[in-house]
């Protein structure tokens, strides 16, 4: 038949309730960029010759997935538009046998005529599962509506999202874009919606985050050493500067790396190097910062707490890879990391980290040296990137140093 010999070659066909095996091949013939409309319709008759005398919800949305597809790939705009009708059936008679799940839902807001009717649908993904990230999706089709019921309801639908989310970035995230449209409704509808709504928003954050305890941790931190670095993952998160200011959270490093200085407690020491590092990362993670001013603190702490006799070594190595991340100059940071392993000889990701460097160097031969050594000490399943590195590396030492053997190949 045409449809099978449309599909991939030493493809088996799917039995009819093997859902997994459907979907692996429908990402294979429909949803890959490359896929053609042949490969989709060719599917699309499997699928419907499957799924004929049984029904699934699974399938049902699948069958939705597919004609959107269909439609997405035909360029005459009647066939386009049948398609969509069709797969807008599919999605309903989802909705129809499982009204609380939120898929049926968000099939039908995808492919939905106008706004307004993307904003229904959507409406109905919230109340079937109350997850934050539909909660959003929502919120962005109100905006797109507008107007000032709309807006008002898209900043209450992100508070919403920031009451029920329980990863705490993605939460902080949800609050500062909801103080954004509340702060934007302020000033577009100031009698609709006071500044009280926006400032509900902050107090609210600070209540959750209990923000009087952690300013105290920040000004006390030999007194709360055990919470210090869980405070800085708190008061340094980026997401929420514009509600906890990024200020508090670098005057609390500097006086808990000035306390460490002054300690004569090497245990004392150790943890107020790690709630520095804890918050140092939690600005800027491995990347350079991209402030001056902030790489220059940053490298000041960090040479600052490696002089006052870490323990363990371990440590102090932690401290230097930070001090390798946040250095502009290749030269330095190769320096660098080979200090921390002296420390830490058996670390993989620094030899890694080393190698990297030294390929950026074009330093080949020691590239070569630190790879190698560092697919020793890291897990089978991060050998790949290295692989590759190995082999660019190797390649460009070849044809620096044995050019003309390079040439007869």
């Amino acid at each position: 038949m045409a449809e099978e010999a449309a599909l991939p070659q030493g493809v088996a066909p799917c039995a009819r309730g093997d859902l997994s095996c459907w979907q692996k091949l429908h990402a294979s013939d429909c949803a890959r960029p490359e896929s053609t409309i042949e490969t989709c319709l060719a599917f699309l008759q499997r699928l419907e010759t499957a799924r004929r005398g049984s029904y699934s919800t699974g399938v049902a949305l699948l069958l939705g997935d597919t004609l959107r597809d269909v439609a997405r790939k035909d360029t005459s705009p009647q066939a386009k538009e049948r398609f969509l009708q069709r797969a807008r059936a599919a999605y309903r008679d989802a909705v129809k046998h499982e009204p609380f799940n939120a898929s049926g839902y968000l099939g039908l807001a995808d492919v939905a005529a106008t706004n307004e009717e993307r904003v229904e649908w959507l409406r109905g993904a919230v109340g079937a599962e109350y997850r934050p990230a539909h909660m959003e999706l929502l919120a962005s089709a109100l905006s797109q509506v507008g107007g000032q019921a709309q807006e008002l309801e898209a900043a209450r639908v992100i508070e919403d999202a920031y009451r029920y989310e329980s990863t705490s970035t993605e939460q902080w995230r949800y609050s500062v874009v909801a103080l954004r449209r509340y702060t934007e409704a302020v000033e577009r509808y100031p009698s609709a919606v006071s500044e009280r709504s926006a400032d509900n928003i902050v107090l609210r954050v600070k209540d959750d985050i209990d923000y009087p305890l952690l300013q105290r941790m920040l000004l006390m931190p030999e007194a709360y050493l055990p919470y210090l670095a869980g405070a800085f993952t708190t008061m340094c998160e980026k997401s929420i500067a514009v509600i906890v200011r990024l200020d508090e959270c670098m005057d609390g490093l500097e006086l808990a790396v000035s306390t460490a200085e002054a300690s004569p407690s090497s245990g004392t020491r150790r943890l107020l190097a790690e709630a520095t590092l804890t918050g140092m990362r939690t600005i800027t993670g491995e990347s350079l910062p991209r402030s001056a001013e902030t790489r220059r603190r940053f490298i000041d702490w960090i040479d600052r707490l490696l002089t006052t006799d870490l323990e363990p070594v371990d440590v102090a190595a932690n401290l230097l890879e930070a001090r390798a991340d946040y250095t502009p100059n290749l030269l330095e940071r190769a320096d660098t990391l080979q200090s921390a392993l002296e420390l830490s000889p058996n670390r993989g990701d620094l030899r890694l980290k080393l190698g990297t460097t030294y390929v950026s160097l074009w330093f080949w031969s020691e590239a070569l040296e630190q790879l190698r050594v560092a697919k020793f000490f890291l897990p089978v399943d991060e050998h790949e990137p290295v692989d590759r590195l190995i082999e660019t590396a190797d390649a460009r030492y070849q044809a620096r140093f044995f050019p003309a053997a390079d040439a007869e190949q």
